[in-house]
């Protein structure tokens, strides 16, 4: 049985009254206006709230509850889902939003190599994908081994939107490199980052590369990547 409000002493509701999933907006409906503003500080504050959860899900809409987005509450937070995504889609999505930034270009440069992708959607939204293709160090077996060479997440619908999307999108990477029989999965970071989704999926940080540029004296040429140390991580994948 529903518990009494402790504000109007009646039966304690929160209805939906309308939802916009586009927006990630909705609009509740409380027994009174008490409970409305104690449910609109507590979302300020980052609290979670089952309750309007519930009032979701049981209207339809499947959530991970609401969150505060660049400053806005009643977010929609549907979760995390895995789809497909063509080379094409990956390629556009890689340019907007690689965080690694080459000086005077628009973003990281998606690269050549492709064997397969990863996306993850919150709600109709693309928000993350991961590029899965040949070894790019010459001296790696490529037909053994695959790379992860590219993995972008959107930064502009903040992280409460795209939390652990990195560790998931690795994850089904090292998945289906099993099932498409690859003995091992490999990819690089930089060396100032910590690697936290790498190391919450099991991959273990194995090398440092040298670093540095492609241009020669001999063959300048315009570097499109971050020239620093890399650390290469691995997975081994168990027949």
């Amino acid at each position: 049985m529903t518990a009494p409000c402790e504000y109007c002493g009646a039966t304690s509701q929160v209805d939906v009254l309308e939802v916009w999933p586009d927006e990630r907006a909705v609009l509740f409906a409380y027994c009174c206006e008490a409970l409305e503003r104690e449910v609109e500080w507590e979302l300020t504050e980052g609290h979670a709230r089952p309750d309007l959860r519930a009032a979701l899900e049981g209207v339809g809409f499947a959530t991970r509850g609401l969150v505060t987005v660049n400053g806005v509450a009643w977010a929609i937070d549907f979760g995390l889902d895995l789809g497909a995504v063509t080379l094409k889609q990956a390629k556009a999505f890689v340019r907007q939003h690689h965080r690694h930034r080459a000086v005077g270009r628009e973003a990281h440069n998606p690269p050549v190599s492709w064997r397969w992708g990863h996306a993850l959607y919150n709600g109709r939204d693309l928000v993350a994908v991961a590029m899965v293709g040949r070894p790019v160090a010459r001296m790696i077996d490529g037909t053994t081994i695959v790379e992860v060479n590219r993995l972008a997440v959107r930064e502009d619908l903040g992280p409460e939107l795209t939390r652990h999307a990195c560790s998931k999108l690795y994850a089904a990477a090292a998945r289906e490199a099993k099932r498409r029989g690859f003995a091992k999965i490999i990819t690089y970071t930089l060396e100032t980052e910590a690697g936290t989704s790498l190391k919450a999926v099991a991959w273990e940080a194995v090398a440092k590369t040298k670093g540095g540029s492609w241009s020669r004296p001999s063959r300048e040429r315009t570097d499109k990547a971050p020239t620093c140390r890399k650390v290469r991580w691995e997975k081994a994948l168990a027949a």
